[in-house]
Formats: structure tokens, sequence, C-alpha cells
């Protein structure tokens, strides 16, 4: 009986041994020049989770030893290697000339255009020097980047749709992730603030007190001369009074009101209006983000550039960050007005390091909050790019909640984008981040058939736009700009 004891005490620390996951590092290069294959794709057989290399051809994923790596590139022969104790992998694909004209990239898998039926862009040549030029449309080859207008996106807004957003709320798993980060969100009231002549002021601070003169929640109005406060923006709705506190210059108004209020107007001297706009982008680079960052990257810069023609005054900025362990926690460059530059910044930056879900967010925010905004800008906008949440940890949670503090104190908008491997707990922060701060919410679908499997929002209805088009909309939109 003991030796049959010893016996399944050892194939449990067998078995458990098999199911750990391993960090896998590589480099996946040509076998006919030695050059890195840039974007090539490493899947776990049998699954969608999955890495693309960077620049340098270099990788890095978690996998069991178990497990069997999949090293496909458009042209090349695809490679399988069991992973067993090993911790690097690398590999030199053989070019595949005869499968040039039948090959297509859908995420991570390869397959033969016979086989689907969807609109996806397939690799055609005539020979091998047309393939290596990289003009193909849709897709990435060597160091060419793809071209933008693929991804696909669509859009929540939670305080235009606050019977549905207060409806997701009753949900058991919703409550959970409401109360582990500790935002609440249901009890709202609209400020309206107009001039003399009835024309919005944008920029106005308004500050909401409950009835022991405790300060809830600042925040500012946007260039509509609104702001959403909320009673509730921590802790649950209790007192039946609040007094509202409006600041203009050195001019401060209050006015007393009872918990039933969800709208109040006030009309202020007139005073003069910036057209200046702020813009940031925040973006997770780890290696999760592997399958869109390209992508991500093409279409930062068709939208930068659009920018650049539509709205005369702004200030772009760029933070990139990891996590903690990673060749960096976060890389920041703060706003600059020089298009070109921030564009030439975007196009060094690729996607590394990781290895657990959760990565660096709070650090990015702190990071990001703590930029030159322009305090007097008509819109401060920031553009949240990731598909993992922070660590949950009291600390965290006490970061997060100061930096949601500070953009509304700020005026600054957060507008989450979130890609492919994202849970319901990521969406749902996501979109506590959006609401607090006056934003709205942006998620890529799975309609443009680039990159892991997307999550499937918690909505009735939402409008899938090209991505692209989607961010240019809403800057435009919270700039007050008519297209």
């Amino acid at each position: 009986m003991k030796a049959l004891l010893n016996i399944i005490f050892v194939l449990g620390i067998f078995m458990q041994v098999q199911a750990q996951e391993l960090i896998i590092t590589g480099k996946v290069t040509s076998a006919s020049d030695k050059s890195p294959l840039t974007g090539a794709n490493i899947l776990i057989k049998g699954t969608s989770k999955g890495v693309t290399a960077n620049f340098d051809g270099l990788y890095q994923i978690k996998a069991k030893s178990t497990d069997i790596l999949v090293f496909a590139y458009v042209g090349f022969v695809t490679q399988e290697i069991k992973v067993g104790n090993l911790n690097t992998i690398s590999v030199a694909l053989e070019e595949d000339i005869t499968s040039l004209e039948e090959v297509v990239v859908i995420g991570y898998a390869t397959t033969k255009k016979k086989e689907i039926t969807c609109s996806i862009a397939a690799v055609r040549s005539e020979s091998i020097s047309s393939k290596l030029s990289g003009k193909v449309s849709g897709i990435k080859l060597d160091d060419q980047e793809p071209q933008s207008g693929l991804l696909t996106a669509g859009e929540i807004n939670d305080l235009e749709k606050w019977g549905e957003w207060k409806e997701n709320l009753k949900k058991d798993e919703y409550k959970q992730i409401q109360q582990n980060w500790n935002f609440y969100l249901e009890n709202k009231i609209q400020v309206a603030i107009n001039d003399n002549n009835g024309l919005p002021l944008n920029n106005i601070k308004v500050s909401l007190f409950n009835e022991s003169n405790q300060l809830v929640m600042t925040a500012r109005t946007d260039f509509t001369g609104e702001v959403t406060l909320f009673k509730d923006l921590n802790q649950k709705c209790e007192d039946d009074y609040y007094t509202l506190q409006i600041q203009q210059n050195k001019r401060i108004l209050g006015k007393k009101i009872t918990n039933t209020y969800k709208r109040i107007e006030f009309t202020l001297d007139e005073q003069l209006q910036s057209n200046d706009i702020d813009v940031m982008f925040t973006i997770d680079a780890t290696g999760s983000m592997g399958d869109e960052i390209d992508y991500l990257k093409s279409e930062l810069k068709n939208i930068i550039t659009r920018l650049d023609k539509s709205i005369d005054d702004k200030r772009v900025a760029l933070t990139f960050y990891r996590d903690f362990g990673d060749a960096y926690v976060v890389k920041d460059f703060d706003f600059n007005s020089n298009i070109d530059a921030v564009k030439d910044i975007l196009s060094h930056q690729g996607a590394g390091g990781g290895g657990d879900y959760e990565e660096a967010v709070e650090q990015a925010l702190k990071v990001s909050m703590g930029k030159s905004w322009n305090t007097n800008a008509k819109a401060k906008l920031l553009f949240l790019l990731l598909d993992a949440p922070p660590h949950f940890t009291k600390e965290n949670v006490a970061i997060i909640k100061e930096q949601i503090k500070l953009a509304q104190e700020k005026g600054i908008k957060i507008i989450p984008i979130v890609a492919s491997g994202a849970d319901k707990n990521v969406e749902f922060l996501m979109r506590f981040f959006s609401v607090s701060t006056n934003g709205t919410y942006v998620f890529i679908t799975d309609d443009s058939g680039i990159g892991n499997p997307h999550l499937k929002p918690s909505t009735n209805d939402f409008k899938v736009e090209k991505l692209n088009d989607l961010i240019v909309r809403l800057i435009e939109k919270y700039s007050g700009v008519i297209s």
C-alpha cells in the first residue's frame, strides 16, 4: 500500500510539472540568408494562443512542456517543435516558393486559400522578388508595415446607453469586478454651463460635495459645456443632499441639491475659449500585443496624419508600457506638435516581454497623467490601448483610483481600446475608466480577421467601423470639429 502511494505521489508531481508553463524565447530567421523574419507567427498547436516575432525576429511565449510550437511565416515552410524541457527555441525557416499563391494569413494560423471564403488579403506573387518587396495589400512582409484601414472596431458609450449600463451592473460577475476595483458609477448628475449668450463654456471646474461637506468628485466641462459627475464614484450613494460648486476664474458659485437631481444648469460670464487639443496614446507593448501591434502602429500613423490636416492646434504624446522585469516598465514621449517626429517614434516601437497575463497598467497611467497636459486645452484625450488588466493588488487599486481622480480634475477623457486576449474583467474595468472620466469604450472586433479572437462585448448592439475612422471620429467629436 505504501509503495502504491509513493507511485501516485510521484505521478502527481510529474503531472504537475508537466502542467506548468515555461517561458520560451528564441529567434525566427530565414534559412537562406539568416535574416530575421519580422512578424513570424509562433502558435501553440491546437490553440489560438500565440505571439509574433518582433523587428529582430525575437519572440517570447508561455507554453507547457507538452505543447508543440508551430512556426509559420508567409512564403516559408511551417515547422513544428515540441517544447519538452527547452527554454530557448530558435528556428530557421525554409522558403516555400510553390505555396506563395495559395497561402493566406488568419491571425496566427495559416491555411490554404481554397479552405476559406471570407474577404481577407491573400499573398499573390509572380516571383520571389515581388514577395520580398513587401508590396502586398494588408499583409506585413519583411520590414514593411501593413497598410492602415484594416483593423475593425466598435464603440460603447455607456453614458449614452445608461439604462443598459445599469442593467449590466446587476449581473453577479460584474458586481464582483465593481467591488474589487471600488467603482460604482450608478448615480450620476449632469451639469451644463453656458455663458450669457447661451454658448457652452469649456473647461469650467465643477466639484460635488456630500452632505458632510466631503469632496466626492471634481471634473471639468468639455466643449459642449457639460460634464457628468457621480454621487457614488467610490462608494454607494446614501446622502440626501449634495452641494455643487462651480469655479470660473476667481468666482465661485454653489448650489445645494437633493439626491433626486439628475441635471442642473448654470449661467456664467463669457470667457475666452482655447482651440488647443492634446491627444495621448498609451500603449501596451508586451508580447501578447504582438499579433496586432504592427497593424495598430499603421492605424495610429494614419490617425495622426489625418489629425494634422483636420485640427490645427494639437499636440500628440506617446507612452509605451510593459511590466516589471521586462526591458522597461514605461517608456514615454511628452507632447509634441511635430507630427512627423511622433510618427517616427512610433515606427521604432515593438512588442516584447510580458509573460503573465497582467501588466503594469497602473504605472502607465501614473506616467501618462504626469505629462505636460495643456490645462486650457479644448479637448484632452487619452487613448489606452491594451489587452490585459493591471495586477490586482491593494496598492494598485489605490494607484489607479488616484490616476482616475487626476484625469477627472484635469478634464482628461480616458478612451480605452481593447485588443485580442482581453476578458470580462478587462472590459468592465476599462468601461469604469471611460465612464468615470466622461469618455467612451472602444474594442477591436474579429471582422478584420487580424489577430487572435476578440472578446464579444456586453451590449445589445454596436456598429462595426474601421478602427482608424472611429478614432478620428471620436477625436473630432470631442474637439467640436465638424467634418
